[in-house]
């Protein structure tokens, strides 16, 4: 493609999305919230011939504000195998959403890889949003989440099960 068609691609393809985030992050931040960006994606079971082990991971750099606890949490799911910066790692390459969103601006955040077999069916799709919301929602009331200043290490909230 030649410099017009790719721009043409990205403002249809690509740049709807960031701008939507950014947009719904500024109207969080107006109406006096703090946050919190949890991107989600999915991953293959298999990759060159090898099974990969882990239900869901937890991608994370430098803010361990939520990547912590969450790591945690989720952990103490029956029968999830969870990868710590597995099957992929949040520190390199650096990822768009993220980055751009959430790390400049200081905002607590985590991105998921959730396998995409557990994903395949609505009834593994609407169970995944169900653990998530179960999970997520106490760590969401932590103290100094919505701070980066914070003091670390963090006490853990009870996780409701």
């Amino acid at each position: 493609l030649d410099a017009a068609a790719r721009e043409q691609r990205a403002e249809a393809l690509y740049w709807p999305y960031p701008r939507a985030v950014a947009a719904e992050l500024s109207a969080l931040g107006a109406a006096g919230s703090s946050p919190v960006l949890v991107a989600i994606h999915s991953f293959t079971p298999v990759m060159q011939g090898k099974r990969r082990p882990w239900h869901v991971g937890v991608l994370w750099d430098r803010d361990p504000r939520l990547a912590v606890p969450l790591l945690a949490a989720l952990r103490e799911e029956r029968g999830l195998v969870v990868g710590d910066n597995e099957p992929y790692s949040g520190r390199e390459p650096p990822g768009f959403t993220i980055d751009h969103h959430a790390a400049a601006a200081g905002l607590a955040h985590v991105a998921l890889e959730i396998r995409q077999d557990l994903l395949a069916t609505p009834s593994g799709i609407a169970g995944w949003a169900q653990r998530l919301h179960r999970v997520l929602e106490p760590l969401l009331a932590l103290p100094g989440l919505g701070d980066p200043a914070a003091g670390l290490p963090y006490r853990l909230a009870p996780v409701v099960r």
